[in-house]
């Protein structure tokens, strides 16, 4: 029986996150004990027990230079012994339901590998989002970095979620999310051990996410910036976050690198980071994407 979850599944729901993503059960903590809202869960129940779930937070698409109603499918997760059972796949045409009852045009996910692009796509998901990736070394890095002394800045919620909104606004089938939703997206990142670093002042005000990845790269998961101030934002990583190689994830097509290079770039890597779904008889094409690439970002991979 597919249903909304209680506050009392709580606990439950925690260890099917523990679970199916095989981490400590502080991870899934932080996520009940700070983003969890019943009525934005979804429970697919074998007796009275939990077999599946997913989270549907919410989201704005931009459409035609507006932001429309959404939602972000977020920890899709089985029971090992109710897999391959079409609980899911149920789950996922349930949420298009509730989406459509609540008016929210369009449904997006971030598939945890590639082998699951497939699977969403039998559930009408369309792989939509791109993003370019460059690698560069320290001393790459350096090229670009302001020789500013940078120094640590701490920026609101709101103020750096306004500069992404007006980084993204014309930039049709992107995701926009509200101040909250934005928060806790960074905060989530930092639990895992990652770092913000923001840079403020009269070259404009921009920040990055990031992360440790393997092979002592640093994993820069989400950068954006207004004005002139790219460069004091990687001065910011270089200090917080040393290490031989860094990849940066930017929106495709962006030029932010390209604006401040002062050499010939490496070309970057396009990669497909997302799918979307339209609801209730909307179509892709009232996007009017055109030549642009959306972005999804946020980094909750």
């Amino acid at each position: 029986m597919i249903g909304f979850a209680n506050w009392e599944d709580r606990p439950a729901l925690a260890a099917l996150w523990q679970i199916s993503f095989d981490e400590e059960r502080r991870y899934a903590n932080f996520f009940f004990n700070n983003r969890f809202l019943p009525e934005n869960c979804l429970v697919y129940r074998s007796g009275n027990k939990v077999a599946a779930m997913l989270h549907l937070l919410p989201a704005w698409v931009v459409q035609n230079g507006k932001p429309v109603r959404a939602h972000y499918v977020f920890a899709c997760a089985t029971q090992p012994e109710h897999r391959s059972h079409g609980y899911m796949n149920a789950l996922l045409a349930y949420a298009a339901l509730v989406g459509t009852q609540r008016e929210e045009q369009y449904s997006v996910i971030l598939p945890a590998n590639r082998s699951l692009y497939k699977y969403y796509a039998k559930s009408d998901y369309q792989t939509f989002f791109e993003r370019d990736e460059y690698e560069l070394s320290d001393l790459q890095m350096r090229a670009f970095a302001s020789e500013r002394l940078w120094s640590r800045a701490v920026l609101p919620p709101g103020q750096l979620n306004g500069i992404r909104d007006k980084a993204l606004q014309n930039q049709n089938g992107s995701v926009l999310w509200d101040d909250v939703s934005f928060w806790f997206a960074v905060q989530n990142q930092l639990s895992y051990g990652g770092k913000l670093v923001c840079a403020e002042g009269a070259q404009g005000v921009g920040y990055a996410l990031c992360r440790t990845a393997e092979r002592d790269t640093c994993e820069v998961t989400e950068l954006i910036s207004s004005g002139n101030s790219l460069p004091d934002v990687l001065a910011g990583i270089l200090k917080e976050m040393p290490a031989p190689l860094y990849r940066l994830r930017l929106p495709k097509n962006s030029g932010l690198l390209k604006r401040f290079a002062r050499e010939p770039l490496p070309l970057p890597s396009s990669t497909a980071c997302g799918m979307i779904k339209p609801l209730g008889g909307v179509s892709l094409e009232q996007l009017n994407v055109g030549q642009n690439a959306p972005y999804l970002g946020l980094g909750k991979d």
